[in-house]
């Protein structure tokens, strides 16, 4: 077990303060919104980019990992503890400058998503990337995990965004990647997105900033059937039209979602679809797609404050599941979209036969990822078992429709075993190399992902 003597890094750090040690009532730090949990050693809540320079080479002397954590949204237990290690969290971090000229938005990995949406927002520009839990993720852990969102189908997802990167390095180095280096060479900055903080530790970013989004007309749909909602998603697609948004809530969900806050339409559904159009003049094909795959409710909105109400069937969606059982683990898997009615379909049957597990989904249908919760009365031992048999089951699903077992939450913990499922050997030994590359004493979250 590797110990060390934590004052000795505290003397180092510009506030002693920012560095605790003394663990009871910290647990928030111990766990991610995943049900993993592990106690580190230490804590630094980093102040600047000189404080993760200093903890890197403290750590590297001593053998000590390092876990990076951003806000603890995720749900792959990536920014969970490896044994013995320091957690370092950025979450402070929260440098927000906008350059209106060059369109573009340097933070800090701290800063919150909505916060720069609305900072944007204030100098006539728009973020749009989108996650779900904008009001808490962290624009560094969106990078670090490689976050989708609501709007993905039609503007893209983090990583199209990114204009350059600065990070710390396992020897304490600074590496400039895109605007932030004016040298020519590759562009590092891609091999750091979405890799989960085994690489470095983002201390900086730089963002395109867009137009203003267009809001066109907001479309709440309810089906009989999931296998028609998940159709009709398919047939827009095939039509050549790009939604703003595309969500789908299975039956349960919406269920979910109807109990943690009434909404009009929602009673006794097998599933919805929302859908906020780039123009107004797509919802009228889009209506009759819905229709012609039997709809049974639809209600349209043009007026953005009263679209938001709609909205919030899906914005509330993990909290309300969440509240809906004793226990729940949540998954993301993704599929081409030609295969999403057979993996919506396929849900909806599993949970027809998984009893006493509960299964529901829902996710942003543009793009194919489909998030699927396992839920249950307890988490005993049987349970648990009955929960890891569907989750395989689920994972084999995905790949023999060609989809990829990683969606948008990361590999973290909770995907590792399942890697090899979808890379063959050659694939992930090249994975190793580009760790080994950049992190070769395996320091910075080492346990994770790979």
């Amino acid at each position: 077990m590797t110990t060390c003597d934590w004052n000795d890094l505290g003397a180092k750090l510009k506030a002693a303060e920012s560095l605790i040690t003394s663990l009871d009532g910290q647990d928030d730090y111990f766990h991610d919104a995943s049900l993993f949990n592990a106690r580190p050693s230490a804590i630094l809540k980093a102040r600047s980019t000189e404080d993760i320079v200093t903890a890197v080479l403290f750590c590297r002397e001593r053998g000590v990992a390092i876990t990076p954590r951003g806000a603890g949204t995720g749900l792959s237990g990536g920014c969970v503890a490896a044994p013995n290690a320091l957690i370092l969290s950025t979450a402070d971090l929260k440098k927000l400058e906008i350059d209106r000229p060059k369109r573009m938005a340097i933070c800090g990995p701290g800063v919150i998503t909505k916060d720069l949406e609305e900072a944007a927002s204030a100098q006539g520009l728009a973020y749009p990337p989108d996650p779900a839990s904008w009001l808490e993720s962290s624009l560094g852990g969106n990078v670090a995990e490689g976050a989708g969102g609501l709007r993905c189908k039609r503007y893209g997802v983090t990583k199209d965004y990114v204009l350059g990167l600065k990070a710390v390095l396992a020897d304490g180095s600074i590496l400039r990647t895109g605007c932030f280096n004016s040298e020519e060479g590759l562009n590092l900055g891609d091999i750091l997105i979405a890799s989960e903080g085994t690489l470095a530790i983002i201390t900086e970013i730089a963002l395109r900033l867009t137009d203003p989004i267009v809001r066109g007309t907001t479309i709440l749909v309810a089906f009989d059937r999931p296998v028609d909602a998940a159709q009709t998603v398919s047939d827009i697609t095939a039509a050549g039209i790009i939604p703003t948004v595309l969500e789908f809530l299975d039956g349960d969900a919406a269920a979910c979602s109807n109990a943690y806050e009434k909404n009009e339409g929602l009673d006794n559904v097998a599933a919805i679809l929302l859908i906020e159009t780039s123009d107004t003049g797509q919802a009228g094909t889009i209506e009759a797609i819905c229709r012609n795959h039997h709809s049974s409710f639809l209600r349209r909105e043009t007026d953005p404050e009263k679209a938001e109400t709609l909205w919030k069937v899906r914005r509330n969606l993990s909290k309300a599941v969440k509240q809906s059982a004793a226990f729940r683990i949540s998954e993301v898997v993704a599929v081409p979209n030609s295969k999403f009615p057979s993996l919506v379909d396929w849900v909806a049957e599993e949970n027809k036969k998984r009893a006493p597990l509960r299964l529901n989904s829902f996710g942003h249908a543009g793009d194919g990822n489909l998030h699927v919760n396992f839920l249950a009365g307890d988490d005993t031992p049987r349970t648990l078992a009955l929960v890891e048999n569907g989750i395989e089951a689920l994972m084999r699903k995905t790949i023999e429709l060609g989809g990829t077992v990683t969606g948008e939450h990361g590999i973290g913990l909770a995907k590792k075993k399942y890697l090899s499922w979808e890379f063959d050997p050659p694939t992930l030994r090249l994975m190793q190399a580009v760790k080994s590359v950049f992190d070769p004493d395996r320091m910075l979250n080492p346990d994770k992902l790979l």
